[in-house]
């Protein structure tokens, strides 16, 4: 019976509508790991909780009995152990036994009438006695994630792959250690090897043990466009106020346990001067609590990831104190409908209703993401294997975030560069070309994929010009606090013409002369009015020799132009004041 309390205990926090998942409770705490045989009893019952529900609801009588019992934990553990179990039958005694026992005939008939006229997903449940192998009738193939290859990412918050490389092989054996050659930083064992949990480099959190799909979504939004968007070079220079220039923020919007949040975190740190942060939010108080300390084990605490128990959805969009934040990774609560064998929630049935009501919270959380006026780069991920909660809330948002966008500007989805060598992509669905869902990526344990299910998408800011044509993303983030300062005109629009020159054309009415905006006095840029040619115009001097702006500019993202004209400012303000030197002291004009 000390195996059914414990059991009990472990489901208890399950049953809540945002309790932390089972892998969380199992492994993630200070007590002692249960024991296989506890830990497949919980996974079974929470697998047959619907069935264990529906049998419930025959045996009227029955009902009324269990509705008056505190346990109501052990008293699913019971009914599974009785009616779906291996032994068929309740071992030990106690309170709830009895209650149980006294109702078992007509228990085991509803049973029966379950299984005869329920629908296939029932039908399954029953045959296979609450696990996941296909029975009749069932609409799931057979999958055994036991002959998957393990899966280990470095952490590089605190080891390198060459580390993790040799420490592996070392341990397990040369011939069984291989790197993944699309995910990087990515290592995949035999699904033979065992007593993972004793490499000292898991005990220290320099690897860790997660699934392949689960890594996908941080280097999606991480390497998404090739370009480490989020280095913002030496920590050498200077701000206004002689700080170090900051890094860039990210926001993980809902973060526990904080695989995923550190994952990011690492990807972002690789090979930088300055730090970047990533903001890791959670609702659930105990999941906040997981987070922080596997954030701690990780290495995330030395301020690469900070912890907040904060609802993402009431987050202001206008928060001065996210003035740095670039980017949002959104892995919302979904169905779970990719995950085999290693159930983290309550497994309902995936009803219209319940799919409805959790695309619509993917939907919100994913529109409100793109309601950030400084986040360029969003990364939406799921694991779930329903185009209900993948494609088609992908493809709503892009006509709900779009339509509130304004200066032509719009969101778009961009095929991760990271991801080039993922083979299987998003499916054509209403809302989405052909084109949109080949940027897409997905994974189907039900189709032959070696990983549980999962999808991910990965937007950017882009700014149009004329009819739908992309003029270059927006982001670029990270920028000094000088170069933020340091605008165009506003509403300008960036011209190439000979010798290099680039002209910013303003706003205006009749060709009256605009005011002189701050960047507009760099050498080679001339200022025009919107009137007849020529008129209002201030022209300045060609670029100097020594000129950091490139002949052609009609690709360059407006924040990099700008940081281009703030350094090519200063280089000719230095130049300047050697001439003036120079000058005084007699002798050649440089």
């Amino acid at each position: 019976m000390n195996q059914y309390k414990e059991a009990s205990k472990l489901l208890g926090p399950l049953l809540k509508k945002n309790g932390p998942g089972l892998k969380s409770l199992a492994f993630g705490g200070k007590k002692k790991a249960p024991s296989k045989a506890v830990y497949a009893t919980v996974c079974h019952t929470l697998r047959s909780k619907q069935v264990l529900d529906g049998v419930l609801g025959i045996v009227d009588k029955a009902r009324k009995d269990f509705e008056g019992l505190r346990d109501k934990e052990l008293m699913y553990i019971l009914l599974y152990e009785l009616l779906l179990g291996p032994y068929k039958g309740i071992r030990g005694g106690g309170g709830v036994k009895r209650v149980i026992m006294k109702h078992e005939k007509a228990l085991q008939a509803a049973l029966v009438q379950l299984a005869t006229e329920g629908d296939a997903a029932t039908k399954n449940v029953i045959s296979s006695g609450g696990g996941l192998t296909s029975g009749e009738g069932s609409s799931l193939p057979t999958v055994k994630p036991s002959h998957w290859p393990k899966y280990i990412r470095v952490n590089t918050l605190k080891a390198t792959l060459s580390e993790a490389v040799s420490s592996a092989k070392e341990k397990f054996g040369e011939a069984n250690v291989a790197v993944h050659q699309v995910v990087d930083n990515v290592l995949v064992l035999p699904s033979t090897v065992n007593d993972l949990y004793e490499w000292d480099m898991i005990v220290r959190g320099e690897v860790i043990i997660q699934d392949l799909s689960s890594c996908l979504t941080a280097v999606a939004l991480g390497g998404g466009n090739g370009t480490r968007w989020w280095d913002v070079g030496p920590a050498k220079k200077k701000g206004k106020k002689g700080k170090d220039k900051n890094g860039v923020v990210m926001l993980d919007a809902c973060a526990a346990p904080g695989n995923k949040t550190t994952h990011l975190a690492a990807i972002v740190n690789d090979g930088c001067e300055v730090q970047n942060q990533v903001i890791a939010l959670d609702r659930a108080s105990e999941r906040i609590k997981i987070l922080e300390k596997r954030v701690k084990l990780l290495g995330g605490d030395s301020g690469v990831v900070e912890p907040r128990h904060q609802d993402f959805l009431k987050v202001d969009s206008g928060d001065a104190g996210l003035k740095n934040l670039r980017a949002i990774l959104l892995d919302p609560s979904c169905s779970g409908s990719g995950i085999v064998n290693s159930p983290d929630r309550v497994e309902n049935s995936d009803s219209s209703e319940r799919l409805r009501s959790l695309a619509s919270f993917q939907l919100l959380a994913l529109v409100h993401s793109m309601s950030f006026p400084q986040v360029n780069y969003i990364a939406y991920s799921t694991c779930s294997v329903n185009v209900e909660e993948d494609e088609a809330v992908v493809a709503k948002a892009l006509k709900e975030g779009n339509a509130k966008l304004e200066g032509g500007e719009r969101w778009q989805l961009v095929a991760p560069v990271s991801l080039k060598g993922w083979k299987r992509r998003g499916l054509e669905v209403e809302g989405l070309t052909k084109e949109q869902a080949a940027c897409l990526c997905r994974s189907d344990p039900f189709d032959g994929d070696v990983t549980n299910g999962f999808f991910v998408s990965y937007f950017e800011r882009v700014k149009v010009a004329g009819e739908g044509k992309r003029e270059g993303t927006i982001g670029g983030g990270g920028v000094g606090e000088n170069a933020d300062n340091y605008e165009l005109p506003e509403g300008g629009a960036v011209k190439v013409f000979k010798e290099g020159m680039f002209k910013v054309e303003e706003g205006g009415e009749g060709g009256k002369k605009q005011k002189k905006k701050k960047g507009a006095g760099v050498k080679g840029v001339e200022v025009k009015g919107a009137g007849s040619k020529g008129e209002g115009e201030k022209k300045r001097k060609a670029p100097s020799q020594h000129s950091m702006v490139p002949a052609d500019i009609s690709d360059i993202p407006k924040k990099k132009l700008k940081k281009m004209l703030y350094k090519q400012r200063q280089r000719e303000q230095k130049l300047e004041r050697m001439k003036k030197k120079k000058k005084a002291e007699g002798g050649k004009r440089v």
